[in-house]
């Protein structure tokens, strides 16, 4: 094995197994109640990228030991919380069997907003509920779960997990958009601005839905229109590093689909998302990134969530060379890519507050960064067809 390659993976599996020590995935005595949605997703996914990396088998169950916990924490309501049980309010027996009727909850520190209780912009940064972006990365974890072990019960969670973000939908006043984020059991929303890629997420993912567990299509053909409906002649273009990634990812999903011959509706044709991509890039580098600036005043996940994007689309190139795509335009930007990972790589650089603040989510953001550039297509999470 190249060095180089070798000293990638070192630090990625070393971040991952102290990740699943300290969170109990490895180790039942540490703390397992401490979920998070989002972390968890990408780190099922890394386990999956570094079993197939190292041929270790403990990292595939580690993975699907990793779904199951947070569907038996996140799918149900917090401890501190008067309801109990499963968020969808199925009974014990039925629930385990459909974790994810309900939705799965952030897993954010604090107790969600009450009913009625003024609203907080910072604090409601803190506070429980479900965000919809979160969702859409647990669906193509469970996907990607579906194709790594050809358990067709992944297939079915990913499908109803998504078919409970039609409580997403905002249709008030006859203008239709989305809910950034929803109360515990999706009776209300709570912050009532749309995220900027929340359609394109959702339309991405029922897309892929759809085909891979057909039985479900006529329940998810109306919040397809829906989304396609939100998505027309919107714009994805974002200078944020987190957007960019996450859109640079989506334009891999949505590539994905159309290379497997899947109508799209125009503004989720792959050469779309990607020419936004490249503006987001452009104006990242050009009016946003400083190389310079010390480890105390950046963000790991978001910078590394950018990177992630971009690996994984990068790395899909060559599945993709008959879309009008021109991926060298996007590997001028690999200068940039390799700098944020050898900044974030750097010991001394996790030491600073702000790795230390978010250190779960930098550390698996990181990994699955790392882990990306031999195997992009675990991050992907949407390969079309039913095993």
């Amino acid at each position: 094995m190249d060095k180089q390659i070798d000293k990638h993976l070192e630090v990625a599996q070393k971040l991952l197994d102290d990740f699943l020590s300290r969170t109990g995935v490895k180790d039942p005595g540490n703390n397992q109640e401490y979920r998070y949605l989002w972390t968890d997703a990408f780190a099922v996914q890394s386990c999956f990228a570094l079993s197939h990396e190292t041929g270790e088998n403990d990292y595939k169950a580690y993975g699907l030991l990793l779904i199951d916990l947070v569907h038996s924490i996140l799918g149900k309501h917090r401890k501190d919380d008067p309801r109990k049980g499963w968020i969808s309010g199925l009974p014990a027996d039925e629930g385990v069997d459909h974790p994810t009727a309900g939705g799965l909850r952030i897993g954010k520190k604090l107790a969600e907003r009450l009913n009625g209780e003024p609203y907080n912009k910072s604090l409601e940064w803190d506070r429980d509920g479900q965000y919809f972006h979160y969702l859409t990365r647990w669906f193509n974890t469970l996907l990607q779960a579906y194709l790594e072990t050809g358990d067709k019960k992944f297939a079915r969670w990913s499908v109803e997990l998504i078919e409970v973000t039609e409580k997403f939908l905002n249709r008030d006043k006859g203008r239709l958009r989305m809910y950034w984020k929803m109360n515990t059991d999706l009776s209300r929303p709570v912050v009532g601005s749309m995220g900027a890629h929340d359609p394109l997420e959702g339309l991405v993912c029922i897309i892929s839905a759809i085909d891979a567990y057909p039985e479900k299509r006529s329940s998810l053909e109306t919040i397809k229109s829906e989304l396609h409906f939100i998505c027309q002649d919107m714009s994805w273009f974002t200078s944020d590093a987190l957007g960019i990634g996450t859109l640079m990812l989506n334009t891999a999903r949505a590539a994905e689909l159309s290379f497997n011959a899947k109508p799209l509706p125009a503004s989720m044709r792959p050469e779309y998302l990607f020419a936004d991509s490249i503006a987001g890039l452009q104006a990242f580098t050009r009016q946003v990134y400083n190389r310079l600036e010390p480890a105390e005043n950046r963000l790991a996940f978001r910078e590394c969530g950018l990177t992630l994007g971009f690996r994984v689309l990068y790395g899909m190139r060559d599945k993709y060379n008959k879309l009008d795509i021109d991926f060298n335009e996007l590997g001028r930007f690999l200068y940039l890519v390799e700098d944020i990972e050898d900044f974030w790589s750097r010991p001394s650089n996790q030491k600073n507050r702000t790795w230390q603040a978010h250190r779960d989510i930098n550390a698996v953001t990181l990994a699955a960064n790392l882990l990306a550039r031999n195997h992009p297509e675990v991050f992907c999470g949407v390969r079309t067809g039913v095993i």
